[in-house]
């Protein structure tokens, strides 16, 4: 199938070290051009030389057929609806809103273009993930009983944009799409009650480090986000008869390297192991080929609205 032209609106790190290198490697969709207002950051990033200083430049171009924006945080919807005015196809950074509100407004824009829209929840592609999701499904470990997940990293310096609460930042926003997320999907979104949370703040204003408690389904979760904590990921899930739990400490961010997938079933354990790969790849491919109306999972924006409607939750507990 032809490519899918790719346009990237922002040419940051994650677009650098995530999109960037999986449409490099792709066969179903190219980096045709980038807009950024860092002009030097745009080069680097468009194989072609096509570059934009302005956005709406990019998505005024009629050979771009898909946009990823990987712009702060509060910027995602506004250019997420902008693009879709504009007739693309849009991959979004997580998280997509920074509340369900925002997410419902342009779910509206989505629903008269009737054109792709989407959340780069990338971690969702892994084939570990899957299998996690598979096992959790076939009922092997029994009834949940308890999910317990953490992402965190250190060394985030004061003017790095996450710590600002006006554009977005903070570590629910940034790292809760995936660990604080997890239980949600899990659990195929059932019934949630008894939020609670321990917060540390950020001299910006923008939460630093959060512990969240709540029950979901038949299990008691337990999830921890950070942006100043010793790396530590972990995805643990304890049912009735036995427990899963991802090995090593990459729970969240496995990415073109090997990982593992501890079982234990009536005391037996087994270590189920994954070949490098790209999940942000598997993601991209997906979308094009839907693009190209091809078969390809993507993640619903049901999803989306839900993961918002609970980091509103949150919110308001911390408050």
């Amino acid at each position: 199938m032809e490519k899918v032209r790719w346009g990237f609106i922002g040419a940051g790190m994650i677009a650098k070290k995530a999109l960037y290198p999986a449409l490099m490697n792709s066969e179903v969709g190219e980096i045709y051009a980038v807009a950024s207002r860092d002009t030097e950051r745009a080069k680097e990033l468009s194989p072609s030389g096509r570059i934009y200083t302005d956005y709406q430049d990019l998505l005024d171009d009629e050979n771009v057929e898909a946009i990823y924006i990987s712009l702060p945080n509060s910027l995602h919807i506004p250019w997420s609806i902008k693009a879709m005015q504009a007739g693309k196809h849009v991959l979004c950074e997580k998280p997509l809103a920074m509340n369900a509100a925002e997410v419902r407004t342009a779910i509206a824009v989505h629903d008269k273009t009737d054109l792709l829209f989407m959340e780069a929840s990338w971690n969702r592609w892994h084939p570990r993930t899957l299998r996690i999701k598979e096992l959790v499904d076939s009922g092997v470990i029994g009834n949940v009983k308890s999910i317990r997940t953490a992402f965190t990293y250190d060394g985030l310096a004061d003017e790095n944009i996450r710590v600002f609460p006006e554009l977005g930042g903070g570590g629910l926003y940034d790292l809760g799409p995936y660990s604080v997320a997890a239980p949600l999907w899990l659990m195929d979104f059932a019934p949630h009650k008894d939020i609670a949370t321990d917060v540390k703040w950020h001299p910006a204003g923008s939460d630093e480090t959060v512990r969240t408690t709540f029950t979901i389904g038949s299990a008691q979760a337990e999830t921890l986000t950070s942006m100043n904590m010793p790396d530590t990921l972990y995805f643990e899930i304890e049912g009735e008869k036995g427990s899963v739990a991802t090995g090593g400490n990459d729970a969240f961010n496995s990415h073109n390297k090997p990982s593992t997938l501890e079982i234990t079933i009536a005391g037996e354990k087994k270590i189920e192991n994954f070949a490098a790969c790209d999940p942000y790849q598997l993601m991209a491919d997906a979308f094009s080929r839907r693009v190209r109306g091809k078969e390809g999972w993507l993640m619903p924006l049901s999803e989306s609205l839900a993961f918002a409607e609970f980091f509103d939750e949150i919110f308001a507990v911390m408050k």
